[in-house]
């Protein structure tokens, strides 16, 4: 049973036997109220009167059909979290899905009629959670208090495991900038659109890779050599000083190159390319690993895997999370992989936070994966708790 609480939840379905199902559900997911709409206008008008916590909709209905009313809720400015359940075919729930998303509206996610608890219960309480852990809704951060907080080293790198699909076994970690201020802790989307905004992009980069090399020596020290991954912004493309800062760096830490990636955008390569192919290029030639991050968000995807000399593919979690309930993302996904091994490049798939969906990535020959299935961001302490947890069999800190 979820651990959330939902104030209500708005149904909207012409079929009088799945608005009683679907109410069912909610009711048994202890959702204090319960609304019902048999068509899209009257769903929209109960949403003007008030909005819900959670809009179940359907996408065939008469006179307005579920796309229309994610249309219309963008317009009117009706923004509240939405799943989509539709007996449909899975291509088009999915097209439906991304259209709410670019229209700038909270779809959670899409389910197959007929639905389940559980698989309601858990695409909604796993939405919440990340919601809840993200920062969202939240106000950016005075550009000030971060002027300060990079001034004094106040923001730093929390550890994400990167592990075998085959076995779960560690072989890397990337590193996420977060901003601990007491007992909370200030998550990237109230800071990090800031700093680009500021111009302090490059700087922020510097200063993840320090402390990621300070960590990575006292990890050695206790027999830990692990590879860790740093992103790098669109904006610190086009500086022409930056791989001598990150070699310098680097040098003076004494951390062989080797076990550092660089992660670069699809949008980072399109926006800038002359400039990018060069620092792409310098940072391998200097022996880093390079990586295209967030691969399956652009169009200009394929070009960028020929100019550009990369060692992994990082699989965005939009293409990743219910792959095992979408079997054209499965298609999809096993075709990028089985590219990605044709030019030797490692896999791994971001955002994996299901067995389900590990077990589909694993029989399709994905390497790596990184996601709340195995653990979030973690802090130093708490990295190394993880892996005493699994009993990792070698190379594990003391």
């Amino acid at each position: 049973m979820p651990k959330f609480t939902l104030q209500d939840v708005l149904i909207v379905d012409d079929s009088p036997s799945q608005l009683l199902l679907l109410a069912e559900l909610c009711r048994k997911m202890r959702i204090s109220e319960v609304r019902t709409a048999r068509n899209g206008e009257e769903a929209l008008q109960a949403m003007r009167e008030r909005l819900p916590s959670l809009l179940l909709l359907d996408l065939e209905m008469p006179k307005v059909d579920g796309v229309q009313v994610l249309q219309r809720m963008a317009r009117e400015g009706l923004v509240t979290p939405v799943v989509v359940a539709s007996a449909k075919d899975p291509m088009l729930i999915a097209t439906v899905e991304l259209m709410g998303r670019e229209l700038g509206l909270p779809v959670l996610g899409t389910l197959q009629k007929p639905i389940s608890l559980a698989e309601l219960g858990d695409l909604v309480s796993r939405a919440y959670q990340q919601g809840a852990s993200s920062g969202q809704s939240q106000p950016l951060c005075a550009d000030s208090d971060i002027r300060l907080a990079l001034d004094h080293g106040e923001i730093v790198p929390y550890y994400q495991p990167k592990v075998t699909l085959h076995g779960q076994l560690l072989k890397g970690a990337e590193l996420l900038a977060r901003w601990p201020q007491g007992d909370d802790v200030v998550m990237p989307s109230r800071f990090i659109p800031v700093i680009e905004h500021c111009g302090w992009s490059t700087e922020l980069t510097l200063l993840m890779l320090q402390q990621g090399l300070a960590q990575w020596q006292q990890w050695a020290r206790r027999g830990l050599r692990l590879p860790m991954s740093i992103n790098l912004s669109a904006l610190s493309m086009d500086s022409g000083e930056l791989v001598g800062r990150i070699e310098q760096q680097v040098a003076q830490s004494k951390v062989p190159p080797r076990y550092i990636i660089f992660e670069i955008t699809e949008t980072a390569v399109a926006d800038n390319l002359a400039e990018a192919m060069g620092v792409a290029a310098r940072l391998r030639l200097a022996g880093f690993g390079l990586s295209i991050d967030d691969f399956g968000t652009g169009f200009a995807t394929m070009q960028q895997l020929v100019r550009f000399p990369f060692t992994e593919l990082k699989i965005d979690q939009s293409l990743v999370q219910s792959i095992s309930h979408k079997s054209h993302l499965e298609n999809v996904v096993h075709s990028v992989i089985e590219l990605a091994k044709r030019m030797n490049l490692t896999t791994v798939a971001e955002g994996i936070e299901t067995e389900g969906d590990q077990l589909c990535l694993n029989n399709r020959g994905c390497v790596l994966g990184q996601g709340y299935l195995y653990a979030k961001p973690l802090p130093p302490a708490q990295f190394e708790s993880w892996i005493r947890q699994r009993r990792q069999p070698e190379g594990a800190p003391a």
